[in-house]
């Protein structure tokens, strides 16, 4: 501790005024009982021992080599990363359209991409922030310094927020400004557009297949002889499943084999040539219970392709009830005229005692499908009793009577089939559309295929249709011995249990239905024996396809090719090239940002301290600089934002320089003399 010296003195007021305690000087009241007035006051004044004050030694202006290194090789690594988000766009935009398999180039790359929107922003902070504030620090030690303005914009800057706000407080608009804002701009943009410039989309690339399908109108192959019996299992057992799967296949465009069934057209909208859409609700009504086989199908895919085909229409413009003992005789001389002008005979067949079905025959054999000429349409007679038959007379019930027309109704499906692997079973179908078919080869609808023959065959015997009848005719033949309703009647009456839940005496009467829903059932029953009678394994797969088309003798001119379109579902590399467009502007302007701040860090060799409180300990020669000490930091940036400041040496005849800030452009940039020692 150093000597206390007690020093007492008499103050008077002007003296207390004038002067002030001395620098260390303690004032306090002497502790003692013998006090002198208030006026006097006691001091303890503390000597400080003496500190050795060494400023630092004059060196020259000469960064250290390890900070410049490190800070080169910083600032080359961000380049190179900022570089990499233009090789990443480059490389999206050359795999443009290729497939994006699971481990792809471009699967890689899109998981790549779901990262950059949060490295892209942060990288972008790190290089434009740095390389900005470069820019202040480089061109105020220059020979043209800076002006406060410039200096001010680089350093609120930073980041992109700042970038407009302090343009704002410093009502700055300049090129400078509007270069900054834009700049700062990109990094949002390049942010999304490296997430946005790539995506996985689906595609169903295409290639032409040929396809076979059958010919519809082709006559039944077994109407008499060794052909009836041989149809008695080989069309009647797939035509009772279709039966008894009647509620399974209601609202299915698809048969129990996977054939396609077509629509009944007119249901949608009749006299229509044009394309017609396929309800997907339903109520579509299907033209037969079988539908028509599509062979050589792709194993995979989606294949799309137009199917022809034709079907049996059958209307009813008389369903009544008539008062007889019996079914008409369509075989006696009594029988009835068709009345058509073409068809003079009857053939006919009975379902045991329930019902009778009879078709027209042409009057001559030579009156065969011809595409020169035409026909009136055949007719089909319908009889069952209303309740069933009954050997008394008196019990014996009305007869329920429909007389129809045959023709034929010719359609194109547009169709869509999925394969999802290679066997048949799994064969999806959809139809989209369907029209009346345009192609002008067609016969007229009045012929049917009861009207065709095989080509190259004799004449076929009169009663050659009857084989089709017969089949309808004796499908159950059981079925009434145990007491049962046939199920063809209980068909009209309900499909979906029309085999074995119809017994007892209430059988098909004119108030259980209307003639439109009697003659669409009734043709789906036909329709369904036709198809089977072109070739039963045909349509139930039981057989190789493809072989039996190509055996003429086994299904004689009924093979037909078609060309369809075969698509395969794949994801695919999409570039988007307005967002590849900025990716490839953003990171290449950093990437020069970037070049640029590392190139300044090099050449700007005094000390950096914009931005930091170490500023306020630096020394300077601002003079001539007139302002108010009210005035907030923007005020001074905004009032006095075009003074030029210099980082100079303001004592340049010195031995020894001194750097400070300065507005006089006399003092000279620390860079201009080299190996000069400063302070």
């Amino acid at each position: 501790m150093t000597l206390l010296r007690k020093l007492w003195t008499k103050n008077t007021p002007e003296m207390r005024e004038s002067k002030r305690p001395p620098y260390g000087a303690v004032p306090a009241e002497e502790n003692h009982s013998d006090r002198t007035p208030s006026s006097e006051f006691q001091y303890y004044t503390i000597e400080l021992p003496e500190v050795n004050e060494q400023k630092p030694r004059p060196q020259p202006i000469k960064p250290s080599r390890l900070d410049r290194i490190s800070r080169l090789l910083w600032d080359l690594v961000l380049a190179i990363i900022a570089s990499l988000f233009t090789v990443f766009g480059i490389w999206v935009s050359c795999i443009d359209g290729r497939p994006a398999g699971p481990d792809s180039i471009g699967s890689k790359l899109f998981a790549v991409s779901q990262y950059a929107p949060t490295v892209f922003p942060v990288l972008f902070a790190a290089i434009a922030g740095s390389s900005i504030k470069s820019i202040a620090s480089w061109r105020i030690q220059t020979t043209r310094g800076a002006t406060i303005g410039l200096v001010e914009q680089c350093l609120g800057s930073q980041n992109i927020t700042g970038a407009i706000l302090t343009q704002i407080r410093l009502r700055s608009i300049n090129l400078i400004a509007i270069s900054t804002v834009l700049l700062w701009c990109l990094s949002p943009l390049g942010s999304q557009a490296s997430l946005r410039v790539i995506s996985i989309a689906a595609s169903y690339p295409g290639s032409p297949v040929e396809l076979t399908t059958l010919n519809t109108f082709t006559p039944y192959q077994y109407g008499y002889g060794q052909g009836i019996t041989e149809a008695i299992t080989s069309v009647v057992n797939p035509m009772i499943a279709s039966l008894s799967a009647a509620s399974l296949l209601a609202n299915r465009n698809q048969d129990l084999w996977g054939n396609i069934r077509f629509p009944v057209i007119d249901n949608l909208e009749k006299n229509s040539t044009g394309w017609m859409d396929v309800p997907s609700n339903d109520n579509m009504t299907y033209a037969s219970l079988v539908g028509v086989p599509v062979i050589d199908l792709p194993s995979s895919g989606n294949t799309s392709f137009t199917l022809p085909g034709s079907y049996l229409s059958i209307s009813c413009p008389v369903f009544d009830t008539i008062h007889q003992l019996n079914f008409t005789n369509f075989t006696g001389s009594d029988a009835p005229s068709p009345g058509n002008g073409d068809d003079c005979t009857w053939t006919s067949a009975w379902g045991g005692f329930q019902f009778e079905l009879a078709i027209s025959e042409p009057c001559s054999n030579s009156l065969n499908a011809s595409m020169t000429r035409t026909r009136n349409a055949r007719k089909l007679i319908w009889e069952s009793w209303d309740r069933g038959y009954a050997n008394s007379v008196e019990d014996r019930s009305p007869i329920t009577r429909a007389i129809c027309d045959l023709t034929t109704t010719y359609v194109d499906a547009n169709v869509t089939c999925e394969r999802l692997d290679g066997s048949q079973s799994t064969n999806t179908c959809k139809l989209s559309s369907v029209r009346r078919s345009v192609d002008e080869s067609h016969f007229h609808k009045n012929w049917t295929t009861f009207d065709v023959n095989f080509p190259g065959d004799a004449k076929l015997p009169v009663r050659y249709n009857q084989g089709l009848l017969y089949i309808l005719a004796t499908m159950f033949p059981n079925a009434e011995q145990n007491g049962g309703l046939e199920p063809v009647i209980g068909y009209f009456i309900d499909p979906f249990h029309a085999v074995g839940n119809f017994f007892g005496d209430n059988l098909m009467s004119p108030e259980t239905t209307t003639p439109k829903v009697f003659g669409e059932r009734l043709s789906q029953l036909f329709n369904s024996v036709l198809y089977l009678g072109i070739s039963p394994s045909a349509f139930t797969g039981s057989v190789n396809m493809t072989q039996i088309t190509r055996d003429g003798s086994q299904i004689r001119d009924s093979p037909i090719k078609l060309t369809a379109q075969n698509t395969h579902l794949q994801d695919i590399v999409r570039c988007n090239r307005p967002w590849l467009a900025v990716l490839i502007i953003s990171s290449v302007v950093i990437f020069c940002f970037a070049l640029v701040g590392a190139y300044l860090h090099i050449i700007t060799i005094a000390p950096d301290l914009l931005g930091s409180i170490s500023i306020a300990l630096l020394q300077n020669k601002t003079e001539g600089i007139a302002g108010s000490s009210t005035w907030s930091a923007d005020e001074w940036s905004k009032n006095l934002r075009d003074t030029k400041l210099w980082l100079g040496d303001v004592q340049p005849e010195a031995d020894v320089g001194c750097l400070a800030f300065t507005t006089a452009a006399q003092d000279v940039p620390p860079g201009s003399i080299k190996g000069r020692l400063y302070n």
